[in-house]
């Protein structure tokens, strides 16, 4: 049998307590590095801000919305028409009609039908369009009772008639959707207009809506709100993932800098200038008393010269 080392235990626990050290030690590294990269990208990012923000405030809100040249275009009157052709077959197949609107658009009355879709058979169970409660919306020829439906020639006098600028007529083209309008179903008309900003009025060829004007200098402000609200698919949605994951790095960005900070300050590591007198204290502690009590003492006063007999 052999013999038991009686430091074995000893040796056991010191090797121990030094890998238990180095596991804290590389754990505490490994998120010092990622609090230094997080604080990074979040300086970067307020950078971001600022300057999106000093933009804005700078462009004023016409140039950030395109609204230079643009005229809503005023609601004409319904006194000379009175008759016209209601839709009954097409109203009873969308469901839950709960209003039915009447607007003249270019001379022609448009029918405008809020409902709820139904989902019995037979019925129209995915709208398009809905409005902003949520109601499925549709739109009807006043004239014939079919559906409406916008010609490239009224989109080009709704466009000429949305706009006060100087500059002429350039061109119309159709367009499946557009990233100016990323909520925009389509399809629609694209007008251009020959002026210094570049002018394009966009209408709906469903509803015959001017959804809005775009020009170059908006090009600039939708990158800026893209920058802005980090939401860089053009919705300018404020509650996306991206800004949700940018809070939560922020929280936790200052808790572990809470953390090494009491850290830092538990380990005495608190020095501004090796010559004051709290670092001078602080360095006489962490000196064992063996190795003070062996070193010989020094004077700093100059040796007195011995006395020639």
């Amino acid at each position: 049998m052999g013999r038991l080392n009686p430091f074995s235990r000893a040796s056991g626990l010191t090797e121990s307590t030094q890998r238990t050290w180095l596991q804290r030690s590389f754990a505490m590294s490994v998120i010092s590095s990622l609090h230094r990269r997080a604080g990074l990208i979040l300086f970067v990012q307020i950078i971001i801000w600022t300057i999106s923000g000093f933009y804005f405030s700078w462009q004023g809100r016409e140039a950030l919305t395109a609204n230079q040249y643009y005229h809503t275009l005023p609601a004409a009157p319904l006194a000379g028409m009175s008759n016209y052709a209601t839709p009954d077959i097409h109203l009873a197949r969308l469901g839950d009609v709960r209003s039915v609107s009447i607007t003249l658009i270019d001379g022609i009355p448009r029918l405008e039908a809020e409902y709820v879709p139904a989902l019995e058979r037979g019925h129209e169970t995915h709208p398009q369009t809905r409005n902003i409660y949520g109601n499925a919306v549709a739109w009807f020829d006043g004239e014939t009772g079919h559906r409406w439906h916008t010609s490239a020639i009224t989109a080009q006098r709704l466009a000429v008639d949305s706009y006060t600028g100087s500059g002429m007529f350039n061109g119309i083209k159709d367009i499946p959707r557009s990233d100016a309008f990323p909520s925009w179903a389509g399809p629609g008309f694209e007008v251009h207009f020959a002026d210094k900003l570049n002018t394009k009025v966009f209408i709906d060829q469903a509803s015959g809506i001017v959804l809005g004007h775009r020009n170059d200098p908006w090009e600039i402000a939708d990158w800026m709100y893209r920058l802005h609200f980090m939401d860089y698919s053009g919705h300018r949605n404020f509650n996306n993932l991206l800004i949700i994951t940018t809070g939560l790095v922020s929280v936790w960005f200052v808790l572990t800098g809470i953390m090494m900070l009491l850290r830092v300050w538990w380990q005495g590591a608190f020095v501004a200038r090796a010559s004051l007198p709290y670092n001078n204290a602080l360095r006489s502690k962490q000196i064992p008393r063996e190795a003070s009590a062996s070193e010989p003492e020094t004077d700093n006063q100059p040796a007195k010269a011995e006395p020639k007999s």
